[in-house]
This record gives structure tokens, sequence and C-alpha cells, in this order.
């Protein structure tokens, strides 16, 4: 019998067996045939990911996370906003409108303003379909003076006239006296849009940073998250 089941196995009859031995070596070539399909089925289902059940969980784990981030989240570059008219304050000498747009890799855009002084708000005119909230933030660097610490009353960011009670941050200097990059996300809260056009200003605030004169940090550009679908009317021959 162990010889009738290696030589099956193989798909072969030793000479010379009677009938009813061939008809026991076909019975258990089909019971090993069997065994040897659904093994072949079992590492099939392994390779392509595990049960249907595995499946169906990793694809409710991917949707969970993707529910987390509500809304669009939309980038306005800062260069791209008005400049004309605005007075900086420089290193040396004070740049005006479209030289307050500096060109820089880290940036997100390649550009970003800076050098801001109080006679240089930097204002963001931005359309919304609808009523909405959403979340502001601002891609911020330094004044060029080192570490500063910045508040709602230091630094103004006003949605429609309204200032942004956002909780105090720093900015931090970048590789030398003259370097306003070193770029940081920073989070400035919820805030409330209309339908229609908002503008959402920053401006430098009650501070001596910048010889005794009040500043604000450069800015790269801004990132509003909402369900409402937003837009801004670029001016971008400021770089060009």
């Amino acid at each position: 019998m162990k010889e009738t089941f290696n030589l099956t196995y193989l798909g072969l009859f030793p000479l010379g067996r009677s009938p009813s031995e061939k008809g026991m070596g076909i019975k258990m070539k089909k019971n090993v045939i069997a065994v040897l399909l659904m093994t072949v089925a079992m590492v099939c289902m392994t390779a392509c990911g595990g049960s249907g059940a595995e499946t169906g969980n990793d694809v409710e784990s991917e949707t969970a996370e993707a529910e987390t981030e509500s809304g669009t989240e939309y980038v306005f570059e800062a260069e791209y906003t008005v400049l004309e008219g605005l007075e900086g304050l420089g290193v040396s000498g004070s740049p005006t409108g479209i030289g307050l747009a500096k060109e820089n890799a880290k940036a997100s855009n390649g550009f970003y303003v800076g050098e801001l002084g109080a006679k240089s708000p930097i204002t963001f005119v931005i359309t919304s379909d609808v009523d909405t909230t959403a979340v502001l933030k601002a891609v911020l660097g330094s004044n060029t003076l080192g570490n500063c610490t910045w508040n709602p009353e230091s630094f103004v960011v006003t949605v429609n006239g309204e200032a942004v009670q956002y909780k105090e941050f720093t900015t931090d200097n970048g590789t030398d006296a003259n370097n306003q990059e070193n770029f940081k996300t920073k989070n400035l809260g919820e805030i409330s849009l209309k339908a229609g056009e908002n503008e959402i200003v920053f401006s430098a605030g009650d501070n001596t940073y910048r010889s005794n004169m009040a500043s604000a940090p450069s800015i790269d550009c801004l990132k509003i998250t909402t369900d409402a679908v937003l837009s801004m009317e670029e001016v971008v021959e400021n770089i060009e």
C-alpha cells in the first residue's frame, strides 16, 4: 500500500496491479489533487493580502483616516497680493512695492514678502462661494533680528476687520542677520468667511523689533482649510 500511495502521487500505476488496486489508486489520486488545489488557493489568498474581511478592514481604516482631513486646503501666495504703494523696512534703505517680494528656494512658490513694517500691511482678498468657517494657517519667517515673539498685539491679523485672537508663537532667525527664511507653518485658528470677498490682513503691531520701529515677520503664504470654494485674484506681475 505504501508503494501504491507513492506511485499514485506521481500519477503512475505499478505494472501487474488488479483493477481494485487501480481503483483505490485513482481514488487516492483524486484526494491528493483536491488537497493540492486547496493549498494553492490558500497561498494565493495570502499573497493577495489575506481574506476578504481583512481587506475590508484596511479600506475602512483608510476611509477613517481621510475623514480626519476636513475640507480642502487652499494655498495663497503672499507675493501675489497687491504690493504697489507699500513701504517696508530694509537693512539699508526701505524697499517699496514689488521690492518687498523676494526670491527664495525654500519658499512655497520660490518667493515670499519680507522687510515688512507699519507701512506695509499684506492684504489677501479671498473670495468664498458661501458663508463658511475655516482654519487659517500662515507660513512665516523671521524679520531678520533673531528670535521674536508674536501675539495679537505685536502682529495684528484681521479678517474683515475683526482681529484674530491666535495663540502666541515665535519666529527664529535664519542663517545670518539679513536672513528672513526659516519658514514655519503657524496655526492661527478658526475664522469666519462670508460669501463674496473677504480681506485677511497681516500688519505690524505694537513692537520695536526693527531699530525701535514696528515690524512683522516675513510671509510666505496662507493655508486655508474649508468646505467652501475659495479663490484669490493673483497679481502675478509682482515676480515677473
